[in-house]
């Protein structure tokens, strides 16, 4: 449990992080500036360790990932590169359509829902491909925004199908970062929002699998921010969010007033029956969970995604049948900035959170910057002999600045609060090797929003109440044995404000061999 030392060094290590990141300069802060340096992934080693922990716990083998250099020698190789990027990603259509299922095109900008879908006459909206598609399709997303038809708001996956983001318009490349794919929903659309989340997999059929890759969720637009400027920190770019049923204003200008957020999350799994893999995407601004739901007793893997800046938790699945656990792999993963439910810090703000009626396994992620607790064990399952047979692990990942413990287990009180280095005395994970806290804190130095994570750091709440005894009401009250009433304010210096989206892609492949890596 955290001792007044921890906590001393914990504050030293946030004021040399701060100190360092702060004084790298503005310009090594653009919209996905090039990298001097060589990005070395690791990916045997990756790999190697995914292997194992696959044949102990039958995960299922992590996404191949390639070496890369800078992100603009990445873009100039694929464009010198793109007949061959052209003809391998053919010979992918075509090994996708052999296992079943047919294979589809989607593009916002020159695409129309009355096209075949094919990759000269492209879809306009990714759910109108669902919509087509039999079991076991493929389809391939070119860059551009998407919310659903009609403006919907959400995309809903009603079948067993793989989603790819990340494409030129003419499919030759395929780069999420110069050609990014967003399900970014504007708050006009939120009116017409079905369902719990931005996306939903209703996907109950057994043995199938759905598969989402290289996306960008960013729910930021549809938050309601303070029309005062409240819980701003000097160059952040919103002010603070607002409760749920307060207004606010919206928009990606904030110019839309009178806006409430509409609390649902980002990828919401509607109790599904088939197996999930969700890898190299991004999940930032989420007002309720970057990934949420029930799954029964399938697999979930997650991961190379990188989660930023999201309310509630980051992820949290449950199972949802007493007979089975569900099998819940979360691997190579960033996630940072996670915010509690309400501006008080008062509690959630979790990064990964071990649901019920699961087997969880956490590992080489970057879990920090959590307002409560970079790994949340305190959900229990209701049947103690099941509660006993539950397999959860935490190895191999990096920790740091979570405000209330890297881990917090249920305990006498609230909750037990433990700190990374005392992961080896927790009876409620099997396994726990390898990890360890941050050591070097120029790690996300020109990568992290320097005033974000400034703000972050400082962030406080306070609350002042004021009486007037003699106020004509408190007299009739007094008068009467009544309790007098006073005025309480309550005030945070920031809440959950907007991080840039472009920012948050930068960090993919910020530390080797942990957390996201580069992709293609």
């Amino acid at each position: 449990m955290k001792t007044k030392k921890n906590l001393r060094v914990m504050a030293a290590i946030a004021v040399i992080l701060a100190a360092s990141i702060c004084a790298q300069a503005q310009t090594n802060r653009m919209v996905n500036p090039s990298r001097s340096a060589q990005r070395i992934t690791n990916n045997a080693t990756n790999r190697a360790v995914n292997n194992t922990n696959r044949a102990v716990n039958k995960a299922m083998t992590p996404p191949t990932q390639q070496q890369s250099s800078s992100r603009k020698q990445q873009s100039q190789s694929r464009q010198q590169q793109s007949q061959s990027g052209q003809q391998q990603q053919q010979q992918q259509s075509n090994s996708a359509s052999v296992q079943s299922g047919g294979i589809y095109y989607v593009s916002a900008t020159t695409g129309n829902n009355q096209n075949d879908g094919s990759m000269v006459s492209p879809f306009k909206n990714i759910q109108k491909a669902i919509d087509v598609a039999a079991d076991g399709s493929v389809i391939y997303v070119a860059e551009g925004n998407y919310y659903g038809l009609l403006n919907k708001g959400n995309i809903n996956v009603t079948k067993p199908v793989e989603i790819y983001g990340g494409y030129s318009p003419d499919f030759s490349i395929r780069d999420m970062f110069e050609h990014p794919t967003l399900i970014q929903p504007p708050y006009s659309a939120m009116g017409t929002a079905s369902g719990q989340g931005t996306m939903n997999i209703q996907v109950k059929k057994p043995n199938t699998e759905v598969v989402i890759d290289g996306l960008i969720f960013d729910r930021g637009n549809t938050i309601a921010y303070s029309t005062k400027g409240e819980g701003r920190p000097e160059g952040v770019e919103s002010a603070m969010a607002m409760p749920i049923t307060v207004a606010g204003s919206a928009g990606e200008k904030f110019e839309i007033a009178e806006a409430k957020t509409v609390q649902t999350s980002t990828l919401y799994l509607e109790n599904i029956s088939c197996d999930l893999t969700v890898q190299n995407c991004l999940f930032v601004n989420s007002p309720f969970y970057g990934i949420i739901g029930t799954v029964q007793g399938t697999e979930v893997e997650i991961n190379n995604c990188v989660f930023i800046n999201n309310r509630f938790a980051a992820v949290e699945i449950n199972g949802g049948t007493p007979t089975k656990f569900a099998e819940i792999y979360f691997s190579n993963n960033t996630v940072l900035f996670s915010w509690s439910r309400t501006k008080d810090y008062g509690d959630m703000g979790y990064g990964f959170r071990y649901g019920t009626r699961t087997n969880g396994y956490v590992t080489n992620n970057i879990i920090g910057l959590s307002i409560f607790g970079g790994l949340d064990r305190a959900r229990l399952d209701a049947d103690k002999a099941r509660e006993a047979q539950r397999v959860c692990t935490a190895e191999n990942n990096i920790f740091f600045l979570n405000k209330q413990g890297d881990l917090n287990l249920p305990g006498s009180g609230k909750f037990m609060r433990i700190d990374v280095e005392d992961f080896g005395d927790v009876s409620q994970l099997n396994a726990v090797s390898g990890n360890k806290a941050l050591t070097d804190p120029a790690t996300f130095k020109g990568i992290i929003n320097e005033p974000y994570l400034n703000g972050f750091l400082n962030a406080s709440y306070s609350e002042t109440t004021s009486v007037d005894r003699n106020s004509p009401a408190n007299v009739f009250r007094s008068a009467l044995g009544m309790n007098i009433q006073g005025m309480m304010q309550s005030s945070a210096t920031m809440y959950f404000n907007r991080y840039p989206w472009r920012e948050a892609l930068e960090f993919f492949g910020a530390m080797p061999g942990y957390g996201a890596q580069d992709i293609e």
